[in-house]
């Protein structure tokens, strides 16, 4: 194997560019169109910069911050703000239609990706090594930034259109998406998968050699998610209190807010004298927002949900630390970021059987597998729970710890790796 002429198979990966164009890293997961995606970069980010990698992040004001360190004072154009030493984001505007439809970034892409190119040189002449776009909007423009940059392109799916397809077909897409998706895979030098199953989806999809593909595993913040330092509470058989069941995320059908809902109404009927709450983190996503207090009044269930804003990690650490069980109903999830934050907390989670969550939940270690989304059967795996509680106890233990194995500086290292191996394969084309 062909190394780079100038360090080896370790050479310094000193410079790269996050581009993240639909949805702003710093936004609060659980908002909009924020969720793990948003997590990831952001983490990432910080971990390569902390380990001494210069990152700078793309992305628009779509999800504007507003803090004491946000827009600077009269600024109406784009902007750059230091995060820290090394670390940097390059807010690009957008215009009115853009707000008011994200889909119309597509046409603006080769504007955007122009300001990009001249605010990261205006913001340091160094040369950037690696872009690394995320989803597949980023991923158009980032042919264009990596080219004018003379960097190398990896690419992040996060999901896959085809795949999200294939497990929901209701589901609204970009018809222009997967023409986009097979461009972004035909140029990037290399393409990070977070399981081996999408790895093994993307070979099936695209057609692309196994080479190409470098695994990345997103990983957790242990310092915020961990379990409950003193005796557990949750030990005592839920007959004697209230079980206390959570779903986090976006209030989307895909994300199946309202399998949760059903299932926990399907669950009060199979076991009235067990008292429930279920606690709903998140807010409307789209169009196809899903209507909660609806759902729970048709459900007969409303004094039962609890609904919450999105939390920040250390509010969202501590609720999963006071739950039960969190349920993950997607219908796909490349990954499954919050099952994993749950499992760092000691909390087994039930999990559709499907995508990144079914490598993410150990099915009879860490948590429970549901093989359809069928209510009634989420309902019976949680009935299960309940009259086997010292398996809860072990499932809890073996998800703390097992979720010890990742970490962002681990992710950062596979990063690096990834982007080493991007520049490698350059070496071997030319």
């Amino acid at each position: 194997m062909t190394t780079h002429p100038e360090t080896g198979a370790a050479a310094r990966i000193d410079r790269v560019v996050m581009l993240s164009l639909h949805t702003s890293p710093l936004a609060q997961a659980g908002t909009g169109d924020a969720g793990g995606l948003n997590v990831y970069v952001n983490a990432l980010s910080h971990a390569l910069a902390a380990g001494g990698t210069s990152v700078d992040i793309v992305t628009t004001d779509l999800d504007e911050i507003h803090d004491a360190s946000g827009t600077p004072e009269g600024t109406t154009g784009d902007y750059v703000r230091t995060l820290h030493p090394g670390l940097r984001v390059h807010v690009l505007r957008v215009c009115q239609r853009c707000r008011e439809d994200k889909s119309r970034l597509i046409e603006c892409l080769e504007d955007l990706a122009e300001r990009a190119v001249n605010s990261i040189r205006q913001a340091d002449p160094a040369p950037a090594q690696v872009v690394h776009s995320h989803y597949w909007i980023s991923g158009l423009a980032g042919l264009t930034v990596a080219a004018d940059l003379g960097a190398q392109l990896v690419h992040t799916m996060h999901t896959i259109g085809a795949v999200k397809l294939e497990r929901d077909p209701a589901s609204a897409e970009d018809p222009r998406r997967h023409h986009a998706e097979q461009q972004i895979v035909t140029t990037a030098a290399v393409l990070t998968a977070n399981t081996g199953r999408e790895a093994a989806d993307l070979q099936r999809i695209f057609s692309i050699p196994e080479e190409r593909i470098a695994m990345v595993h997103p990983g957790t913040d242990l310092d915020t998610f961990y379990p409950p330092v003193e005796a557990d509470p949750r030990w005592d058989p839920p007959q004697r209190r209230v079980l206390r069941l959570t779903f986090a995320g976006r209030l989307q059908p895909h994300k199946g807010p309202q399998v949760a809902l059903a299932a926990v109404g399907r669950l009060c009927r199979l076991m009235p004298e067990v008292a429930v709450q279920l606690t709903v983190a998140g807010r409307q996503s789209g169009s196809d927002g899903v209507d909660i207090p609806a759902l729970a009044a048709e459900e007969g269930i409303s004094e039962v949900v609890v609904l919450k804003r999105p939390l920040p990690h250390r509010e969202l650490a501590e609720l999963f630390r006071a739950s039960d069980a969190v349920l993950v109903p997607s219908y796909s999830e490349s990954f499954g970021l919050v099952a994993l934050e749950a499992k760092a907390c000691g909390t087994p989670v039930l999990a559709h059987n499907v995508g990144g969550l079914a490598e993410l939940v150990d099915h009879g270690a860490t948590g429970v597998l549901v093989d359809s989304l069928d209510p009634e059967q989420w309902a019976r795996a949680l009935q299960q729970l309940i009259l086997h509680w010292e398996q809860w106890k072990i499932y809890s233990a073996a998800a703390a710890q097992l979720a010890r194995r990742y970490s962002w500086d681990a992710t950062a290292a596979q990063a690096l790796e990834a982007y080493r191996q991007a520049r490698r394969s350059t070496d071997q084309r030319m």
